[in-house]
């Protein structure tokens, strides 16, 4: 109750916004739950255990393991066990997280059962029709590919692809497990082939229809889909060619079954997969490319906000979002969301754009009135209102990761240079005998640096990068090609000896490639044009040329003698004061 008095004073004196802090604090059992070995352990024999009753309990005459319940529990705790494993050694990350192996488990058992209902339909397909060719083609073989591809990877659709056939190989007769495991490998392969980058659900359905074309080819293959000419080639030779005609049409009715029932089944299961995306990506806490593509829409309310209120700051964001999208492709990291993230990346500067060099008009610098930790306070306060802005609009979390650490813990360097002048200035003053040396400012650097964290992936940290290579190309003049690798190279430098990139996921070779593409972007960026000539009239009001106009020739040699008088000058893109302008602080 104190408190809340205490913050009511202070909101009356303008002291304070009113606003409280949006605090996140996970407990030790969330912890537990999230990556808890014992958890995820309970995850897969829960797995293992669920799916050998079910084996057990549907087994029939035909299949492996009919009336041999303990064969059945070691055969799927073999194939279970070598699952954890094989996953643990070569994903570790993503195995210590256990709502990636809840997903994990919850797909393949959405394939096995959906495996097991195209087993009824085929039966009753074999009734209707008169032909049991339709057990392979009535299979959704690329549900757990399509799924676990858009929502986690193609290196985990593959474990789901391999360890669904193993398992379904199980549930069908032992005369048909050799063809199922080949049409179900083969078919989930070609499915994440053909959702890989997909981000529009239009080329989902496009990727099931492909699938189906695959299903036909390996049905013709091995013998599942009649060729329709076959029929006509056996004939006996007193059969009539009526009765040998009638064969063929049939034949080809046939055919135009089994390759229908294969391009609906595989297009039914894309729409399906695309239905169950949405409620996937709450449940788990996933972002798909297709919902990325959703939220790169610039009419999103935040950012319709900052046209109007911090244009700079939205026209900053645009061009680090170009930067990023290119360095994040060409490492192969996420492009589509390094882009939206970088729209958002700086909505906190709406709650003082004023303040903000890239919104700053000429002749009107508020920092001028202000201490230079006063400053910096409000500089480093963007960070915090950018989650506050994020979790109201309820924007995904990655967009809230890469606000808190796009500037990880880097310093602000403009106004902490600002403050050692002041503080040198001030000596000067003493040393004259104008002020006394108990009431020099104390300058300390951490009051100048940003609370964090580091970037903790790929993407965040390029958008970092981004961010800071944008801002300080601000301050350069007259910028040729050399002049911008450098300063590319001297920023990166500076973030990696200032360990901001300690915790995110880039190699050496990363950053090489990642400054080339920085490079190659701006230079596209900031290249110069032609001057055009200037067109006027002459006394009888005929329009003349004013000037001759330079030829391409001269016009490049003007071009290429200007770059060299320059050279060698600025090369940094330093500021009036030496410093690299990466952060923002007032022109």
């Amino acid at each position: 109750m104190f408190d809340f008095f205490s913050q009511k004073r202070l909101q009356n004196r303008g002291l304070s916004s009113g606003r409280k802090r949006r605090k996140t604090k996970d407990s030790e059992l969330k912890e537990w739950l999230r990556s808890g070995m014992t958890v995820c352990g309970t995850l897969f024999l829960v797995f293992a255990g669920g799916l050998s009753i079910w084996l057990i309990l549907s087994s029939n005459q035909t299949e492996f393991f009919n009336g041999k319940k303990l064969q059945t529990f070691i055969g799927v705790a073999v194939i279970t066990v070598t699952f954890m494993i094989h996953w643990h050694v070569s994903l570790p990350d993503t195995f210590r997280r256990n709502s990636r192996v809840l997903l994990m488990l919850l797909v393949i058992i959405g394939q096995l059962i959906l495996v097991q209902f195209s087993r009824g339909i085929s039966e009753i397909l074999a009734k209707d029709i008169g032909a049991a060719n339709f057990e392979f083609l009535v299979a959704p073989y690329a549900f757990a590919a399509m799924i676990m591809s858009l929502l986690i990877g193609r290196r985990h659709a593959t474990f789901a692809v391999v360890y669904s056939s193993l398992l379904g190989g199980l549930m069908v007769e032992s005369f048909y497990a050799f063809k199922f495991l080949v049409y179900s490998l083969i078919c989930g392969f070609a499915a994440i082939y053909l959702a890989n980058s997909v981000r529009k659900r239009s080329r989902l359905v496009m990727a099931g229809i492909f699938v189906g074309f695959v299903s036909i080819l390996l049905g013709l293959t091995l013998g599942e889909i009649h060729i329709p000419w076959s029929s006509f080639v056996s004939n006996s030779p007193t059969e009539t060619i009526a009765a040998a005609s009638e064969n063929v049409q049939a034949s080809w009715e046939m055919f135009g079954r089994q390759a229908l029932t294969a391009m609906v089944v595989s297009t039914l299961t894309a729409i399906l997969v695309g239905g169950i995306l949405p409620f996937a990506e709450i449940a788990f806490r996933i972002t798909t490319d297709v919902s990325w593509m959703e939220l790169s829409d610039l009419n999103h309310p935040l950012l319709k906000k900052m046209t109007i209120e911090a244009p700079g700051t939205y026209h900053h964001s645009l061009v680090v979002a170009n930067l990023s999208e290119a360095a994040a492709e060409a490492v192969g990291a996420n492009a589509a969301m390094c882009r939206v993230c970088s729209y958002f990346h700086d909505i906190g500067k709406m709650a003082k754009p004023e303040y903000f060099v890239e919104n700053i008009s000429e002749g009107q610098n508020p920092h001028d009135d202000l201490t230079p930790t006063m400053s910096a306070l409000i500089v480093i306060a963007h960070v915090k209102d950018g989650v506050d802005y994020a979790i109201k609009h309820k924007l995904n979390r990655e967009i809230i990761d890469v606000i808190r650490e796009h500037h990880g813990t880097s310093l602000v360097r403009f106004f902490y240079h600002r403050a050692l002048q002041q503080k040198k200035d001030f000596k000067l003053k003493v040393e004259e005998g104008n002020a006394r040396e108990e009431d020099a400012p104390e300058v300390k650097k951490e009051s100048f640096r940003y609370p964090g964290p580091r970037p903790r992936t790929r993407e965040s940290a390029i958008i970092s990068l981004a961010d800071a290579v944008e801002s300080a190309s601000r301050s350069m003049q007259k910028p040729t090609p050399k002049k911008i690798e450098e300063l590319i190279d001297e920023l990166v430098k500076d973030r990696l000896h200032d360990d901001q990139l300690d915790n995110a996921a880039l190699t050496l070779k990363d950053l090489a490639t990642i400054k080339q593409s920085f490079a190659v972007t701006l230079r596209s960026m900031m290249h110069t044009r032609i001057a055009y000539p200037k067109i006027g009239k002459d006394a009888k009001g005929q329009e003349v040329a004013t000037e001759p106009s330079p030829s391409p020739k001269k016009q490049k040699g003007a071009e290429t003698q200007a770059l060299r008088s320059i050279k060698g000058k600025d090369s940094k893109g330093k500021d009036s004061n030496g410093e690299n302008n990466s952060v923002e602080g007032p022109a």
